[in-house]
């Protein structure tokens, strides 16, 4: 009986014991599941993009689609340098992305060799024509962005063959391999382009040249995501150039099919034009940061000086993760860089093609002065804003371009970084019915004399149209190197016209300054300053409590669509090699 009477004492103090410790460990989940709704609460709102994947080892690609972001990783893996697969995958692009860029268009390209620590710039930037001059669009402005009129001298194969006859090692012929055999077979049309088509139908289907090539002939609907479109005259063409090289195009068995269809649509460019295009190679701008950061990009006419200034500036706010770590911290965070982006861009208006330019080449070299940085950042206010002729303004430009980018970085830790573009979305609306060939309208971006903007800002001469000159560009492909190291640390750059330099500048200081992924960096959303208009944009998306705070601080504001700007980028962390194409436009990158 005792023996029965312990067994039933022992049992009852177990299941004491057992509903004491159920109690507890109901109140420590909780304790955990309180503690991760708060955590969700606090950081959701910074959440973006995709969990970053584990990156590559060797070698990667950022490209506008994921088919061509394949193409420059396979023509790494032959043997080819970051030269040749650039190269390679803009040719691709120029399939995947016609509506941003292609042969009928221009670029800047940044270079650096891993062996040697050297760097360097091609700019085939497209040049006016011979006939060209300054007042030629003064009684029909549209006439700059839509037609023959509207088509510079194209650079794009001509700023190939320099690059890779100096820097390449394929040979030329098996950079081009995969895009005719896209062209001639066929690819499926990516959701960039698909979405180009939809927003473009209209002048798409009333201009011949392009219905016949984006509309499907057999079923009068525009050619959709994944359905398989073909480009034969563009394939010969490309074969062509593939073959013979670069006279193929400027002096050769295809220049005469390129004059023909120029002139079917009006151009005034020349068979002298084509020939005396010509790639300069130039020195590039560099800035050295605070933590030792070296950013490479292209002088004028490119948007590097302007991106140099607005990180020179940014880095003496020594920014770290806790000043966006909260709302108010990104409220004040965000209005120093919107100010900076103000100062930087009526900078801008100064600049254009420095040949021969000595105020251009004395103002690069003012936007590229820490000296010069420190003392326009002394004169930012942190709790309020002004008018925009605070800011110095001292001409007006605009720029609208399309454009496509490319980040890469290849085995050897040699890296390029190359904007490309046709200007407006399809360039002039013009394509070749010959070549297949779709033309730039570049001639838009440049300034016309004696038309004040509604601001009363006058147009800057530097910008004037004249026989060769390379229009201003807002493109800054960069690279960014450990300057102790002499490694490759970031390779950025962006499409999207105006806001270029300042989207790679927001993805620039997200990734060195304010602890985010380059996954993060580019995947959440923009704001935009350019002076003028006077008003702060902000992309469809951006947290509101944040866009308030700013509106209290003074900024009138502005929301522009997702994908004014697309950005591809390479980040180097420890010994892993990330990558991200824009999802804006639909990009992949790829790697190994």
């Amino acid at each position: 009986m005792a023996l029965y009477l312990s067994h039933v004492l022992m049992w009852f103090l177990i299941l004491l014991l057992w509903k004491k410790l159920k109690i507890a460990l109901a109140g420590s989940l909780t304790l955990l599941i309180s503690a991760g709704v708060t955590l969700a609460v606090v950081f959701g709102t910074r959440q973006y993009g995709s969990p970053e994947t584990s990156g590559y080892e060797f070698a990667a690609v950022a490209a506008d689609t994921q088919l061509c972001s394949t193409v420059g990783k396979n023509i790494l893996l032959k043997g080819g340098n970051a030269v040749d697969a650039a190269i390679a995958t803009l040719v691709c692009t120029g399939l995947g992305s016609p509506q941003s860029m292609g042969i009928g268009g221009g670029f800047f390209m940044t270079i650096y060799n891993g062996t040697t620590g050297q760097s360097t710039i091609i700019d085939a930037r497209e040049t006016a024509p011979g006939n060209a001059n300054e007042s030629m669009f003064f009684y029909n402005r549209s006439n700059s962005a839509i037609g023959g009129l509207s088509i510079a001298v194209p650079g794009e194969i001509k700023g190939y063959w320099y690059a890779h006859q100096k820097y390449g090692r394929l040979p030329w012929a098996a950079l081009f391999e995969p895009s005719i055999k896209y062209a001639a077979d066929g690819f499926p049309v990516p959701i960039g382009l698909h979405k180009a088509l939809i927003d473009g139908e209209s002048f798409i289907r009333s201009e011949p040249s392009l219905n016949v090539a984006f509309v499907n002939q057999q079923t009068n609907k525009l050619y959709t995501e994944g359905e398989i479109i073909k480009m034969p005259q563009l394939a010969a063409t490309l074969k062509a150039i593939a073959e013979e090289g670069v006279n193929a195009f400027y002096n050769g068995s295809l220049t005469n099919s390129i004059l023909e269809d120029l002139k079917a649509v009006g151009s005034i460019i020349t068979r002298e034009d084509l020939l005396n295009y010509t790639v300069v190679e130039k020195k590039p701008v560099e800035a050295i940061l605070s933590d030792g950061i070296k950013v490479i990009s292209p002088p004028a006419p490119s948007g590097g000086p302007v991106l140099s200034f607005i990180l020179n500036i940014l880095d003496g706010f020594y920014f770290n993760s806790g000043d966006i770590s909260t709302p108010e911290a990104r409220i004040a965070t965000y209005h120093k860089i919107i100010e900076t982006f103000k100062f930087a861009y009526a900078k801008r208006t100064g600049l254009g093609d420095d040949t021969d330019k000595p105020d251009i080449q004395a103002l690069v070299r003012n936007l590229t002065s820490r000296d010069y940085a420190d003392s326009i950042r002394s004169l930012i206010n942190a709790s309020g804003t002004y008018d925009y002729m605070y800011y110095g303004p001292t001409y007006y430009n605009t720029v609208k371009t399309s454009t496509s980018h490319v980040s890469l970085l290849d085995q050897e830790g040699s890296a390029v970084s190359v904007t490309s573009t046709v200007n407006a979305r399809f360039g002039s609306r013009r394509r070749g019915m010959k070549t297949g060939i779709i033309f730039n309208d570049e001639m838009d971006d440049f300034s016309t004399p004696n038309i004040t903007n509604e601001w009363g800002i006058y147009p800057s001469p530097a910008n004037f149209i004249a026989p060769g000159r390379r229009p201003l560009s807002s493109m800054c492909p960069a690279i960014f190197v450990d300057s102790r190291s002499g490694k490759v640390s970031k390779v950025l750059g962006a499409a999207g016209g105006s806001m270029i330099t300042s989207a790679t500048a927001w993805v620039a200081a997200h990734i060195l300054w304010l602890g985010e992924s380059l996954e993060a960096a580019v995947s959440l959303p923009r704001l935009h300053h350019q002076l003028l208009p006077p008003a702060a944009q902000f992309e469809k998306g951006f947290e509101d409590v944040v866009i308030q705070g700013l509106i209290k601080l003074g900024h009138k504001v502005t929301e522009f669509p997702r994908g004014k700007s697309i950005i591809q980028g390479v980040n180097v962390r420890g010994n892993r090699i990330f990558a991200k194409s824009d999802d804006r436009k639909g990009g992949i990158p790829d790697g190994y």
